[in-house]
């Protein structure tokens, strides 16, 4: 049998100390729950800095991720003109290496000459519709 137990079941006579021993004992308790309160109370307040922390940090990670994807959209446009142009500069060196390329560009130079719009003179870039896909 326990003390608690002769304690209850009264089988012991209760001396006044052993009375204050018990109380003692209770008190002690006591101490020991107003702690673990308090210890459960920081747990509670780490753990709500800590939620508010894994937002904030969410909500970088949200705006990082939109940069990244404009970037990435950024990238395949870029990607998108580079092949667009190689195509074009492999089209034309197929005219010239064709032969074709001496005629085309003397019927660009014609057109120039019998348009209306100035070409190149020297001040500024060539404003001909063949030059600037107008």
């Amino acid at each position: 049998m326990t003390i608690i137990d002769e304690a209850t079941s009264g089988v012991t006579t209760q001396t006044p100390a052993k009375m204050r021993i018990f109380e003692h004992m209770a008190e002690a308790l006591e101490d020991q729950v107003a702690g673990l309160y308090r210890r459960a109370a920081t747990f509670e307040e780490e753990e709500f800095l800590l939620n508010r922390e894994v937002e904030e940090r969410q909500t970088e990670i949200n705006r990082l991720m939109l940069k990244l994807e404009a970037m990435r959209a950024e990238r395949d446009r870029v990607m998108d003109s580079i092949e667009s142009i190689s195509n074009e500069a492999t089209a034309i060196r197929g005219v010239v290496s064709s032969g074709e390329g001496a005629s085309t560009f003397d019927s660009i130079e014609s057109e120039s000459a019998t348009s209306t719009r100035p070409a190149f003179n020297g001040n500024g870039p060539v404003r001909d519709s063949a030059f600037c896909g107008a």
